[in-house]
């Protein structure tokens, strides 16, 4: 969350926000049961790995947020960790989850619960669950910054690298990411404005639009290196048969509902948190 003005701002407020790429990029999961839910839907979200990612949710924005802060060198470390504290309580990982199941419920035909229901039922689908859910822990995060340059060359030209553009068409996670970040920045704007000398809303909404370029080649990046690092335990065949359900009609309906719900769950609570970031950090403030 840079500080200063200058194309460096918005590159590093999408860092602070890196758990909202990282829940739109895994949008192939849905959540943990809720008692008003269909059976099918039930045992779709049963499982599948965003009960992990939604339980994580809260960790994620506050380390995110913390973290981008911290970077900046502007904001001392002790106001740093009560702006995440706000970030992270206005996300209620049961209310994620209700959301989804609900969201599915609606969205899908009993035949696509039931397609969904029979992937996640399979090995490969129980596997490749079990791998999104752990790519969504806290410890994930440092693993994959560490073997980031180990992991690009092991797979750069393969057929591995091949697949992503596949991988990112079917989830729609890199475009699904931006426009999640993108919102998520413009709603700040007027806390981001408050924590620098010299900027408006305006001025900090511009440099977000300004910087559309910069942003999508930052998520694209982290898109594909979560795509390395997650499924690399998997073979070129068990991705392609993944893929394969992904870009089924069942799959389809299966991601944009999770998208929806997830792009909701996400910006719901930001108009709270922008509130509370410039009351304590606008003029008077601290």
């Amino acid at each position: 969350m840079q500080i200063s003005v200058g194309p460096t701002h918005v590159f590093n407020v999408t860092r602070a926000f890196r758990a909202c790429m990282v829940l739109v990029a895994l949008v192939a999961a849905i959540g943990s049961p809720a008692a008003s839910a269909s059976s099918e839907a039930e045992a779709v979200v049963r499982l599948s790995p965003l009960g992990t990612i939604a339980e994580q949710s809260r960790t994620m924005i506050r380390a995110g947020i913390r973290d981008g802060l911290a970077a900046t060198g502007q904001v001392d470390p002790l106001v740093a960790e009560t702006i995440a504290g706000f970030g992270a309580s206005a996300f209620d990982s049961r209310r994620i989850q209700a959301r989804l199941v609900r969201d599915l419920e609606s969205d899908l035909a009993g035949t696509e619960l039931q397609a969904v229901n029979d992937w996640y039922e399979s090995d490969l689908g129980q596997r490749l669950s079990r791998a999104e859910s752990d790519s969504a822990l806290p410890a994930a995060w440092e693993s994959m910054t560490s073997e980031a340059g180990a992991l690009r060359q092991q797979y750069d030209g393969s057929r591995r690298h091949q697949l992503y553009k596949r991988y990112d068409q079917a989830l729609g996670a890199s475009e699904r990411a931006v426009e999640t970040a993108m919102a998520v920045q413009l709603q700040l704007a007027e806390a981001l404005a408050a924590l620098s000398e010299g900027d408006t809303t305006q001025s900090v909404q511009d440099q977000v639009r300004a910087n559309r370029p910069m942003i999508e080649q930052q998520i694209s990046d982290q898109v594909y290196l979560a795509y390395l690092y997650t499924y690399q335990s998997f073979s070129d065949q068990e991705l392609e048969q993944y893929l394969a359900f992904l870009e089924s009609p069942a799959g389809q309906a299966f991601t944009d509902s999770a998208s929806k719900s997830i792009h909701a769950a996400v910006m719901e609570p930001v108009s709270a948190v922008g509130t509370q970031l410039v009351r304590l950090l606008g003029p008077g403030g601290e």
